[in-house]
């Protein structure tokens, strides 16, 4: 019973044997007659097929600048005191000489009216003084006249002794009011500081400071940002670019703070060494803002011109196929049969420009190349224009030229 089972199964599987052996045979000699007969059949994959061109492009670098104003400070007290007066808001503007602030200035006014009278007080002494003087001269001037034997020497002595002491008193007295003047001078120095004038015309911080709130010396008070139609821009520049930028330098930026128009940016000057962390130099720009749009403190992202405009050659980002060793693309030329046929190359690539990428070697303007459905494509396969009819005949007869042409256009209309 087991040797019939045996000897079935052999049968079984021999016939298997024979029968997939024929059916191979069979399909080989088919292929082989369709082959000698011309009628085989090759697949072709459909792919957007564009020109490389060239394009000018101005290289750009992306910097990050902050916003200055031209002038701006932070207004403090020089004097300790207490608030009497506030004359400005949160965000207001502030016109250039306007009082902000004002400080309780009583005893320094009481000590004014002091130093005013003292120069009175001096100036009544120095007309004392020029009086005993014109004393003292006329009782010189009788004794000159009288003659010298009727008059003892001691008394013509004692009247010149007057009239120098006369003299002298008058010249104590003129520094006395020099004195009070100065001390007059010197009080309203010292009144002046305990109110506090707007520089030039700014926009105020934020206020923090009240009336009756007592203010230590050197207290801030407020920061003022002056109001003009140009902001400085500070950023910072790599410093293999630092010889192509000098003080009166132009060029037009864009950014999105900065509107929808490329704005001209004048290099006002720059730092005078480089960051030894980054390598960067600083540059101070001048920026338009007649609008208003940049405010202190901001950072503005902004792309810079590094060098002229020139042609570069470009591609579709989706012709390009990315790996791990090198970048490449598929070529897409003509056989001998006329059938479009597609070639990988490697390509070294560029910096990205919006949906384009800059090819630096191994295309050449001209040259036909597979753009969207690249991936599908393998080295030698046929091609034919995404959406032409392969038009009857053998891919890349007429279909092949057609697709051509196509590309050229599409190429062209970029």
């Amino acid at each position: 019973m087991k040797r019939s089972s045996a000897i079935a199964a052999g049968v079984l599987f021999v016939g298997l044997i024979l029968a997939a052996g024929g059916l191979a045979f069979y399909k080989q000699q088919e292929i082989s007659g369709a082959a000698a007969g011309g009628g085989g059949y090759e697949p072709m994959e459909a792919v957007d097929i564009v020109t490389v061109e060239q394009k000018p492009w101005q290289p750009t670098s992306s910097l990050v600048g902050t916003v200055f104003a031209i002038r701006s400070v932070v207004v403090s007290n020089e004097r300790a005191g207490v608030i009497t007066e506030v004359n400005f808001d949160s965000g207001s503007v502030v016109e250039a000489g306007q009082v902000i602030l004002k400080q309780d200035d009583s005893t320094d006014r009481a000590d004014l009216e002091a130093a005013k009278a003292g120069i009175r007080i001096a100036e009544a002494n120095v007309a004392e003084a020029e009086a005993r003087i014109d004393i003292a001269e006329r009782v010189v001037a009788r004794f000159n006249t009288t003659a010298a034997n009727a008059i003892a020497a001691t008394e013509r002595d004692r009247a010149e002794s007057d009239l120098n002491i006369a003299k002298a008193e008058r010249q104590k007295w003129l520094a006395e009011v020099d004195s009070a003047r100065a001390r007059v001078a010197q009080v309203e120095a010292a009144l002046a500081k305990l109110t506090i004038r707007a520089p030039f015309r700014a926009r105020a911080g934020m206020r923090t400071v009240h009336e009756g709130q007592y203010l230590a010396e050197g207290s801030a008070v407020v920061s003022l940002q002056e109001i003009t139609d140009r902001i400085y821009l500070d950023f910072a520049i790599p410093q293999e670019y630092a010889p192509r930028v000098a003080p009166g330098t132009a060029v037009m930026a864009t950014g999105e703070l900065l509107g929808p128009d490329p704005v001209r940016i004048e290099v006002a000057a720059l730092d005078a060494t480089v960051n030894n962390d980054t390598r960067n130099l600083r540059v101070r720009a001048v920026v338009d803002n007649s609008k208003g749009l940049l405010v202190p403190g901001m950072f503005i992202q902004i792309r810079v011109p590094v060098e002229d405009s020139r042609p570069y050659t470009m591609i579709p980002s989706t012709a390009v196929r990315r790996s791990s060793y090198a970048d490449a693309v598929f070529v897409v030329a003509a056989d001998e049969k006329g059938a479009m046929r597609a070639a990988q190359r490697f390509v070294k690539l560029g910096p990205s420009v919006g949906d384009d990428v800059i090819v630096l070697e191994g295309l050449e303007p001209g040259e036909r190349i597979a753009a969207t459905g690249s991936f599908k494509l393998r080295d030698g396969v046929m091609v034919m224009q995404a959406g032409a009819a392969p038009g009857g005949g053998p891919a890349g007869g007429p279909a092949g030229g057609g697709a051509g042409d196509s590309a050229g256009e599409g190429a062209g209309g970029e």
